[in-house]
């Protein structure tokens, strides 16, 4: 019942809203990669549509047109002008196929994080969820999801997309939304400070700090890995900034 209003309700709005070109988001990053705090940052302005994490994959028009529709739906603003419909991406399964992301219409914004500060909190969060997942199965969560950045640096063209580190939004929070906000090209320049959404602590980040409404550094516990299963993540890290840097400055 719940499905077939929801199709109702998608029908609707797709012959009532404004047929304009829609310009789409994505957020690819890996787990615990700040990922929830820019996300929060970006729908904080008003040119940008986003509710959070959105686990399904796409893989035609449809579906990304189906996903605007839900995201809108979700953040309340199934009618509202906006620039672009945002989505946060931190699992393969859930990455967009390459024709979507190669759009002219899509805009991309890599964002990765260390290993060594990740890894600890990636150990932290499967603490608390009482998951059973070793130090080894982390660490492959964190390589294999760089090696996909890899893969999709290479293949969408550079002027669809920038990257970011969170030590960039960390350290040089300004400089790094100033990044941003000319790369969208947004009329309101994105802020270190963002409000409180519907989705906090429900899809993304589960802890506290996201309800900090503005970017905070914290000293989170530091879970020891073994010399090396962080070298070898570490390796995988430097070999995607590398990456990024060498087809950001192709022609």
């Amino acid at each position: 019942m719940k499905k077939t209003i929801k199709n109702i309700l998608y029908i609707s709005w797709n012959l009532l809203r404004v047929k304009s070109k829609e310009n789409h988001l994505f957020l690819i990053a890996h787990p615990r990669s700040g990922s929830s705090l820019l996300m929060h940052i970006l729908t904080s302005n008003k040119e940008i549509c986003g509710f959070g994490e959105y686990l399904s994959a796409y893989k035609n028009l449809r579906d990304l047109d189906k996903a605007a529709f839900d995201i809108r739906r979700k953040s309340n603003n199934l009618f509202k002008e906006v620039t672009y419909i945002a989505n946060q991406i931190v699992h393969n399964k859930s990455t967009p196929s390459l024709d979507l992301l190669r759009l002219s219409n899509a805009k991309i914004i890599f964002l990765i994080r260390p290993p060594k500060k990740t890894l600890s909190s990636l150990a932290t969060l499967a603490k608390k969820k009482n998951s059973e997942m070793t130090h080894l199965q982390l660490s492959e969560i964190y390589k294999q999801r760089l090696l996909e950045i890899q893969i999709l640096a290479k293949a969408i063209p550079n002027t669809n997309w920038i990257d970011i580190t969170y030590t960039d939004l960390l350290e040089n929070p300004e400089k790094t939304l100033t990044k941003i906000t000319c790369f969208l090209d947004l009329k309101k320049p994105l802020s270190t400070q963002y409000a409180i959404q519907k989705y906090t602590q429900v899809w993304g980040d589960p802890s506290k700090n996201i309800k900090a409404g503005k970017i905070i550094k914290t000293q989170s516990p530091q879970i020891n890995f073994t010399d090396a299963l962080l070298q070898s993540c570490e390796k995988i890290y430097a070999d995607t900034l590398k990456v990024l840097q060498d087809n950001r400055l192709k022609d």
